[in-house]
């Protein structure tokens, strides 16, 4: 009897070791929507640094620190093995931009958005980033629209304009730049 008491501690504190590291070397939790024809994988960045996501020909670029992007798929095109297929690593090439400023003009009545991104500092940096929108009815999710863009001058404008009707918003802005790296006393982009 006690040899089979020893055994099962042995063998739950090799389940407990096994799952705590499991769970520690997951980088991003995901979840899934199914709207109209789309399915959407929102996929969370869970680590304390930021990382690069893909998943067959679509690519998200420097996830910051638990933020949220997605993948948007038509319906016929999803296969669960997907699931499987997605990649992350650390991202080293990019670095989030934070220093931009967003004026936002909301018109429920047209069910239009638009958003204007703008640097608060005149640099001259090149940033690249992406601008989600999560449209509510009722704090039922009805549309979620993502736009890629780059930003080469001092501000961009993002419009939004959904079919479906809505009353509330969920906006996530992920804008980065590309690293400068040195290399043998030469400066360069990554």
């Amino acid at each position: 009897m006690k040899k089979l008491i020893i055994k099962m501690c042995a063998f739950m504190i090799l389940i407990t070791l096994f799952t705590g590291c499991h769970q520690q070397n997951k980088l991003y939790s995901f979840e899934t929507k199914k709207i109209d024809d789309q399915v959407i994988l929102i996929l969370k960045n869970t680590s304390n640094k930021p990382i690069d996501l893909s998943l067959k020909d679509q690519k998200i670029k420097c996830l910051p620190a638990s933020k949220q992007s997605v993948f948007v798929f038509k319906k016929n095109e999803f296969k669960d093995t997907y699931y499987d297929e997605i990649e992350a690593k650390e991202s080293t090439q990019y670095q989030e931009y934070n220093n931009f400023d967003v004026d936002r003009i909301t018109d429920i009545s047209l069910q239009q958005l638009n958003e204007c991104i703008k640097k608060t500092k005149n640099d001259k940096k090149k940033c690249y980033g992406e601008v989600i929108v999560f449209f509510y009815q009722n704090k039922d999710l009805v549309d979620i629209q993502k736009h890629d863009f780059i930003l080469k001058g001092k501000e961009k404008v993002i419009a939004f304009e959904s079919s479906k009707i809505w009353d509330d918003t969920m906006i996530i802005e992920n804008i980065y730049v590309k690293n400068k790296f040195v290399h043998r006393g030469f400066y360069g982009n990554m």
